[in-house]
């Protein structure tokens, strides 16, 4: 097997590490996948960068907050030698109604299911850079807006 192999099937198996712990809600299991100085950064929400280990947790820790029984349901995963990209299915139920740019949307109880794009840098075995794009429109149509 060649080193380039090698690498691919490493990061095939750390993808699938993190999305067992994403859709299981373990947030320990999530950041001890990532790098101490990782970025995530969320197209959608219209929110800065999550820069450090710290910021990109509370980030997480608020995304499962607000849809606790989040999953994503892999469509395609395309694995290269220090990255990954997913497409998946998200979906969930709000915990509480969900406000952009000073609009609310939604009510406690509804369920979304939106496609998600998830590009993932990798280094050192870990993820450094965690980019990720919602269909922020078809959300807003499941969920209403101003509610």
């Amino acid at each position: 097997m060649t080193t380039q192999t090698q690498e691919v099937t490493a990061i095939e198996m750390l993808a699938q590490r993190y999305g067992e712990a994403w859709n299981r809600h373990d947030l320990d299991a999530i950041m001890d996948l990532h790098t101490d100085d990782s970025v995530f950064v969320a197209h959608a929400a219209g929110s800065p960068p999550a820069e450090g280990k710290q910021a990109v947790r509370e980030a997480f820790a608020g995304y499962l907050a607000m849809m606790p029984d989040i999953n994503f349901a892999e469509r395609a995963l395309l694995v290269g030698e220090n990255h990954w990209v997913l497409e998946s299915a998200m979906s969930g139920t709000v915990e509480q109604s969900i406000e952009v740019e000073g609009e609310r949307f939604g009510n406690a109880g509804a369920r979304v299911e939106v496609p998600c794009v998830d590009v993932i840098e990798v280094r050192d075995g870990l993820v450094a850079t965690k980019h990720t794009y919602l269909d922020t429109l078809e959300m807003q149509r499941q969920l209403g807006g101003d509610q």
